[in-house]
């Protein structure tokens, strides 16, 4: 009988043919700053990243999604990361940032939405600034988005204050594939971030639904963890919470199919009651195994 780790390395394996597509490259901003990388994905592993509206619903991962090869993506760490590494773009507000989309196949190519979180990391599934987006040039392989920030843009987010994160996607079936990048505006003056200064929107009943739903997910996370290795458990938790998650990813699919404004405004309630409550998901899943970076656990 095979294990709980081959059956869930075989989720991966059957998107291969739509990895390395549709991932972001770099993004440039002002002239003379550095380029912004894509969050989390490995660039020339066969990396992909999916975007899909129906898991961030679900709390299934966050905003910016899941790569195959590391699963979700932690927003709040992969930014600071960039940030000491110094591979986070500048811009003002009204300027534009060309981002370098490789598109590999036909489930790469666009047209791509872009849109923006102001706090970095905090819109959940909805909630994003929406932004303009011009195809600039496709050649190579590649995909050039010319994308326009706000005029009265003011990025809060990252211990830096002034960070914000853009998503870029496309609509393919298979995914919707694309990616997450930091930006750090220039023009702003930059907000004193604290645990004391970020406020939290939270309900009751997102938080009681998060706690059963975490419960649920505890025994799939646990013996995942207990047969993967250090490097694979952010990859096979995801696997195993879109598995015992399932039904709570269709339903949510189909809400947002069938009944739009409604699957909005629901998740915006949901993702709010997620982070409220990130700790205790968190703790819980820390018993799971060390180095689990859990997709419940939301950084502001």
């Amino acid at each position: 009988m095979p294990s709980l780790v081959q059956i869930l390395l075989v989720a991966p394996a059957v998107f291969a043919v739509a990895r390395g597509q549709g991932l972001i490259v770099q993004a440039q901003g002002t002239a003379g700053s550095p380029a912004s990388l894509g969050l989390q994905v490995k660039l020339g592993q066969s990396d992909a990243n999916i975007i899909n509206t129906a898991e961030i619903t679900s709390n299934v991962v966050n905003e910016c999604g899941r790569t195959l090869l590391a699963g979700n993506i932690d927003v709040g760490e992969n930014t600071e990361t960039q940030l000491a590494a110094k591979t986070v773009t500048s811009v003002t507000k009204g300027g534009t940032v060309d981002v370098t989309i490789q598109q590999v196949s036909a489930d790469g190519a666009g047209p791509y939405t872009c849109d923006m979180d102001l706090t970095s990391n905090a819109d959940g599934a909805t909630g994003q600034t929406n932004l303009t987006v011009t195809e600039k040039d496709t050649t190579g392989g590649n995909i050039t988005l010319s994308v326009t920030m706000p005029t009265n843009m003011a990025c809060v987010g990252a211990s830096t204050g002034n960070v914000c994160t853009i998503r870029c996607f496309n609509s393919a079936a298979a995914g919707p594939f694309g990616g997450c990048f930091a930006v750090q505006q220039t023009d702003v003056t930059p907000n004193a971030n604290s645990p004391n200064t970020i406020t939290t929107a939270q309900t009751l009943a997102g938080v009681e639904a998060q706690v059963l739903q975490n419960q649920k997910d505890l025994p799939a996370e646990v013996k995942a963890n207990s047969e993967a290795s250090l490097t694979q458990q952010g990859l096979l938790a995801v696997n195993a919470l879109l598995s015992s998650s399932a039904g709570v990813v269709a339903q949510a699919t189909s809400t947002s199919s069938s009944k739009a404004s409604k699957a909005t405004k629901a998740a915006g309630a949901k993702a709010a009651g997620a982070k409220a409550a990130a700790a205790k998901a968190a703790a819980a899943k820390a018993k799971a195994g060390k180095g689990q970076k859990g997709a419940r656990a939301f950084t502001a």
